[in-house]
């Protein structure tokens, strides 16, 4: 509020036109925008205020904590480089790791691969065995009939029976070598399976070994970046602190005619000149509230 919105602000309290709740509630957001404007001149202006008698302690322990989170900021970027570092060396290591492994899961699969098509000839074997079983069951039923018949002479078909159930015999034996050799090959590969699964695992364990010692000092250097980190936001608070006692300062004398004044304010005129905007306007805004409130 200016002197003219104060005028006629006044006028209309005199002609019964009251807004006490309304001053005071200007008043409360001014002043928070006054402080907050304080606060920006003083992180902005503080390095200027050196020559200020007033402000010399504020000036020297902002200037010795600006100087404290500079090397913390550099300590804590040379640690950044120290974990990218150690992560690249990582990576490079888990990269070819996982090459390896990959090599080792390719050749796992290709192996399965032919334990499958093994496995289908021998479902294919047994189909066909079970074919034959079946044949030899249905010729010997017909041995013992042709057998049982009397009164006919069955010598020739009975000699070609047993002929052909000894064929089928055979095959049957025949099919059941192929099978569990078969089998066998099946369980060569299983057993060849679970080897590459050790290897598998074994080169996870010497990845793990390798990169111990890295892992355990990127999360050590991680730890101290964070606390790093920590000190940093802590001087910042004191900072803050501080340089806010500098913003009132300089505030409260925007209008000192103080060479050492004008020159630390010299290059923040427009937020001065809002300042003291803010501080005229408060001052009326509470002077029209305590006459709507008397």
């Amino acid at each position: 509020m200016n002197a003219i919105g104060f005028f006629l602000h006044r006028l209309a309290w005199q002609f019964g036109i009251r807004g006490e709740r309304a001053r005071w509630g200007s008043v409360t957001r001014e002043t928070q925008f006054l402080s907050e404007a304080q606060d920006l001149l003083g992180r902005l202006a503080w390095k200027q205020t050196g020559a200020l008698e007033d402000l010399t302690g504020e000036f020297w322990q902002l200037k010795d904590l600006d100087a404290q989170q500079e090397k913390l900021r550099s300590t804590s970027e040379q640690m950044l480089g120290q974990i990218d570092v150690l992560k690249e060396k990582l990576n490079n290591i888990e990269d070819r790791y996982e090459e390896q492994i990959q090599d080792l899961r390719d050749h796992k699969a290709n192996v399965m691969e032919g334990a499958a098509e093994i496995a289908a000839e021998i479902e294919e074997m047994r189909q066909s065995d079970g074919a034959t079983r079946d044949r030899f069951n249905s010729l010997k039923m017909k041995l013992d009939v042709l057998k049982r018949q009397e009164g006919v002479d069955l010598t020739e078909e009975i000699e070609r029976t047993r002929v052909t159930l000894q064929d089928l015999k055979n095959t049957h034996e025949a099919n059941k070598k192929a099978i569990e050799l078969k089998e066998a090959d099946v369980r060569k590969i299983e057993f060849s399976v679970q080897g590459v699964d050790g290897d598998i695992s074994k080169k996870r364990t010497e990845m793990k070994e390798e990169s111990g010692d890295l892992v355990t000092e990127i999360g050590q250097l991680s730890k101290n970046v964070a606390e790093t980190s920590a000190k940093i936001g802590a001087l910042e608070t004191a900072k803050s602190e501080l340089s806010f006692k500098v913003g009132v300062y300089l505030s409260d004398h925007a209008d000192s005619r103080d060479p050492a004044i004008r020159k630390a304010l010299g290059n923040f005129r427009p937020l001065v000149a809002k300042i003291i905007a803010l501080r005229k306007s408060i001052s009326y805004n509470q002077r029209l509230a305590r006459r709507t409130h008397n």
